[in-house]
């Protein structure tokens, strides 16, 4: 045997290395594979399911590169080549498999299995001397392969099974192998009888009888073509294993995916063209290229690696403000930017930082996921029904992939997305996420950016769309360190958390690309489908093509080059039909919130049930709300002036692009001590609003806990490493809603209102509660396929004496009706008689009916029906 070479790719032949019927991309692949394999002096090795004589046909057939060894017959046979191109038998190998199956030889099992009908032998090539090989129908191989293996432990024979079924014309393929032998184990031999590390070797493969060789500790490829089951197998056995950048996921099929695997761990060399991407960008397991936009430098470094043994590299300057330059980083490495000193700083791309937000940024593969959600399409807008949850409270762990425990639950309920409050790096260990100022990293305290990958994957299968809340109208006051690379700040605007982003200032464009491309990562890099953005109104931008704008026409290129629906929803505390309208041919938001109806709701039971710091006045507002979504005039605001409406209001059509809900993170969050609003009216009051809220044609919103009336609090939170920050906001939060009593409510920066809003034990929630929420979402979910669930078919009726406040849907079956008594917290309110206007298809407490009569109690609700018949 001759001195192998130190380095060799392993890879398995059919759907892997051979190129793809019809691929002219996989055979020029396979030629400079085959070329720049032999240049390097990299070995080659066969792993692979057929028989040698099948393996000498496709070399000839493929052209494919001679390999050192060939591993086949499913690792039951070893070839050596001798340099000539003949191959002989490893005889070290026969006889370690001859030991194995000793106590029942192979001729042996032959005779015992003869019996088994549906089980037919393959051809006398495909059979060996430690290998048996049977052909069956599909449909019963696993009753088959059930079969065989109780024989097997019966028997206490030393075979094992495999079983699968050819892709290629959907066989059903069974091969029994001495016990513990697999292409895996005869890998796993020939390296070790080489004297080779595995980290060494990089094997490729597409299948599962290649998923033991994938996760045995080499460098791993799973082509492109490969089932995302598969990869998905993969990547999770070398996330458990603790291995890192072992793993490649190219896109690319077969034997391209094999050529790109093999260049990213560096077997063959390829020319590295400096990508356009921002930050930290890795192009091979051991080599990144770095960008940054700091024009307010004259120098900038990178600096890789752990405080005290850190490499530090010169970017090279050009001449739009940027620095970049490739250097030694692998994913999960650490680096910083120097900015003409010794100080160092986060990427203001960084797409991690692990230890915070003044520690330093971590290179992340963007490409090292097996996302399974090809298929998936999105939800359509009128379809939506958003759940709205914060990672750290929702759950007792506060992680991505702890949530994904609770996904059952909302797709239980009726929801069919997930919003996400901002999960934006901020400082500290808990905040609501509005303090976030690396916009790219998610923030470590709920995991890594591939556990929120998990997440979104996890939605996506349970039929659940993904939105995101960002903000881009300022960024937290603390780890903020934008402003020392370049003007990212504006001069001109302000919002009242500090600095307005510069998006109409002087060298605003690339801060402008910084901003469009953060909500194309979102969507891209984590297929998210949608994103609020938050406070729209303190986006300040004089441009006559706005950044909102922008934002907007980015975005509807990537939803028609991904054919998924992606939705963009604006908060602005005012009606912005500019939102809404088409521009320059381009649609307009999907959606904007509107939480008058929420606040007239709460004012109605009570004027101390103040969370905002604009007026509502209850019963006055609540109807004029219900009709047209927004309040269009107040006493003190003027949502939209009627003037610049000539007049009039606009059509209702409008309601169904509203974002309305009963509780939100702000409406809990504004009280002192986070009371939901069951807690300060009762939990009759808010089923009864429920059925307004749930069956009112705009987008309803869910906030998390609401729909089981949890009794856990929702307060405002708030972590700073800064305590001189930590007492600015308890003092700012106090003084911002100074009308309330404070006495007996959590500080933002301590612990305690982080944890007390923990909203998953279910002692804490009201099955009852949760039921009423299922049946609106059904009856809702009904009202949208029949067609009368619509602004247009919507009329509004309030009885002031009774507080009845009346919803109604007018179709050809006479149309459906909701019924809401909202009886304000200081009226003795007794049951009243009511004419129904149909039968009851539902009702929030027990009703009493007597002929066309009902009992209508204080804060209850009835839906009403066309009469049956």
């Amino acid at each position: 045997m001759s001195t192998p070479p130190r380095r060799a790719l392993a890879t398995d032949l059919d759907g892997t290395l051979i190129p793809l019927d019809g691929n002219a991309q996989n055979q020029r692949d396979l030629r400079a594979l085959g070329e720049r394999l032999k240049s390097g002096g990299v070995g080659l090795v066969f792993v692979t399911g057929r028989h040698f004589s099948s393996v000498q046909q496709a070399m000839g057939e493929h052209h494919l590169p001679t390999p050192e060894a060939i591993i086949c017959d499913v690792g039951t046979s070893v070839f050596e080549g001798g340099g000539d191109g003949r191959f002989q038998p490893v005889q070290a190998y026969a006889q370690h498999l001859g030991e194995i199956i000793a106590p029942m030889p192979i001729g042996e099992l032959r005779s015992r299995l003869e019996s088994i009908e549906g089980l037919r032998a393959q051809e006398d090539e495909k059979q060996g001397p430690f290998k048996l090989s049977y052909y069956a129908d599909a449909d019963a191989l696993p009753g088959l392969a059930e079969r065989v293996q109780r024989l097997l432990d019966q028997w206490d024979a030393p075979y094992s099974l495999i079983h699968s079924v050819d892709p290629f014309n959907n066989d059903g393929l069974l091969d029994l192998l001495p016990r513990g032998v697999s292409k895996a184990h005869a890998l796993d031999w020939w390296v070790e009888r080489c004297g080779w590390d595995n980290r060494d070797v990089v094997f490729c493969g597409d299948s599962g009888n290649d998923l033991a060789a994938l996760t045995a500790g080499y460098n791993a490829v799973v082509v492109g073509n490969a089932s995302r089951k598969l990869a998905r197998q993969v990547y999770d056995a070398h996330r458990d294993a603790g291995w890192r950048n072992r793993l490649c996921l190219p896109n690319a099929a077969a034997t391209s995916g094999v050529l790109a695997g093999a260049g990213w761990f560096g077997l063959v060399a390829f020319e590295q063209t400096p990508p356009e991407p921002m930050g930290a960008t890795p192009v091979s397991a051991s080599k990144t290229h770095f960008r940054v936009w700091a024009p307010k430098c004259k120098s900038v470094s990178v600096e890789i690696g752990e405080p005290g043994d850190a490499v530090r590299h010169e970017l090279t300057p050009g001449e739009d403000g940027c620095f970049a330059g490739f250097a030694s980083a692998a994913p999960g490495d650490k680096y910083s930017y120097l900015l003409e000193g010794p100080i160092a700083r986060p990427d203001p791309v960084s797409r991690r930082q692990p230890d915070g937000v003044h520690g330093p940024s971590e290179v992340v593969d963007p490409n090292a996921f097996p996302w399974t959600d090809a298929e998936w399409r999105g939800v359509a807008k009128r379809d939506l029904v958003i759940y709205e949850l914060h990672i750290g409270s929702f759950t007792e762990e506060g992680t991505f992939r702890a949530a994904i425990e609770r996904l059952p639950e909302l797709v239980e309920l009726g929801a069919t997305a997930v919003e996400v409050m901002p999960v934006a790096q901020s400082p500290g260990k808990w905040n609501w996420g509005y303090d976030g100022v690396n916009l790219y990293a998610v923030t470590h305290n709920y995991g890594t950016p591939d556990d929120f990958r998990t997440l979104v994957d996890a939605c996506h299968a349970a039929g659940l769309a993904v939105l995101l809340d960002v903000v881009y109208n300022h960024l937290g006051p603390e780890g903020n360190y934008l402003g020392e690379f370049g003007p990212y700040f504006s001069r001109k605007h302000h919002t009242p958390w500090g600095s307005a982003v510069n998006y109409d200032g002087r060298r605003s464009d690339p801060v402008r690309r910084w901003v469009v491309e953060n909500a194309l990562y979102w969507l891209r890099d984590l297929h998210l489908d949608g994103l609020r953005l938050d406070a729209v109104h303190f986006m300040h931008d004089d441009s006559e093509h706005t950044i909102l704008d922008e934002i907007r026409a980015a975005t509807l290129e990537f939803e028609q080059r991904s054919g998924r629906a992606i939705h963009l929803i604006g908060e602005s505390n005012v009606y912005d039909e500019r939102l809404l309208a088409s521009v320059g041919g381009l649609k307009g938001y999907d959606a904007i919130w509107s939480d008058c109806l929420m606040h007239s709701i709460y004012t109605h039971a009570s004027p101390d049930f103040k969370l905002t710091n604009r007026e509502y006045h209850g019963t006055h507002n609540l109807l004029e709300a219900m009709e047209h979504g927004y309040l269009y005039e107040s006493s003190q605001y003027v949502r939209v002036a009627r003037e610049a409406l000539g007049g009039d209001l606009p059509d209702r059509s409008y309601i169904g692009s509203l974002v309305t809900a009963l509780q939100t993170h702000d409406a809990v969050g504004n009280h002192p001590e986070g009371k939901r609003l069951h807690q300060l009216a009762s939990k009759d009051y808010q089923r009864s609003a429920a059925a307004i809220m749930l069956l009112y044609p705009s987008i309803p919103l869910l906030f998390m806990g609401e729909e089981s009336a949890v009794e856990a609090p929702f307060p405002f939170f708030a972590d700073f490493h800064d305590r001189g920050l930590r007492r600015a906001v308890d003092r700012g939060r106090i003084a911002e809603y100074p009308h309330h009593d404070w006495s007996n409510a959590p500080l933002p920066s301590e612990r305690k209102s982080f944890r007390i809003s923990k909203c998953a034990d279910p002692k804490l929630q009201d099955p009852q509660m949760r039921a009423w929420y299922q049946q609106l979402l059904t009856l809702r979910r009904h009202g949208l396929a029949a067609g009368w669930l619509t602004p247009d078919a919507m009329r509004c009726e309030h009885d002031t004496e009774s507080h009845v406040f009346k919803l109604h849907y007018s179709n050809a079956d006479g149309g459906v009706t909701v019924l809401a008594r909202l009886t304000p917290n200081d009226h003795d309110a007794q049951p009243i008689e009511i004419e129904l206007p149909g039968e009851v298809l539902m009702s929030s407490l027990e009703t009493e009916v007597n002929g066309g009569q009902a009992v209508l109690r204080p804060n209850q609700a009835v839906v009403v029906g066309p009469p049956a018949g």
